[in-house]
């Protein structure tokens, strides 16, 4: 029967965190060696730095996707007219798409 106030789930838990704690005999985990190593002037291992940053690969993403969409609406609804109009459409349409999305990413985000 478990100690008054206590879930019986919580007291089985608490017996296996035991259990594997006796089970390891002492050994030190990967997380507490390298703990300890920093404590004695051992620097952590480098980070790899990415060769694409993270908003560079946000805006790109949504750009060819955001154009991708704008075109195929931009010759389905016009497409049937003149072609030439449809092209023009879409390129302003993409245009302005781009450059907004890229006042998003680069200059309002690049301030937080």
């Amino acid at each position: 029967m478990a100690a008054p106030g206590r879930d019986p789930a919580q007291a089985k838990t608490a017996k296996a965190a035991a259990a594997a704690r006796r089970q390891r005999e002492g050994f030190p985990s990967d997380a507490e060696l390298l703990h300890e190593l920093r404590l004695h002037g051992a620097k952590p291992p480098p980070r790899e730095i990415p060769r694409v940053s993270r908003r560079t690969r946000d805006f790109t993403l949504l750009a060819l996707v955001g154009s991708a969409a704008i075109g195929l609406v931009v010759f389905n609804v016009v497409g049937g007219g003149s072609v030439a109009n449809a092209v023009k459409l879409a390129v302003t349409g993409i245009g302005v798409f781009v450059a907004l999305l890229w006042f998003i990413f680069f200059g309002v985000m690049s301030r937080y």
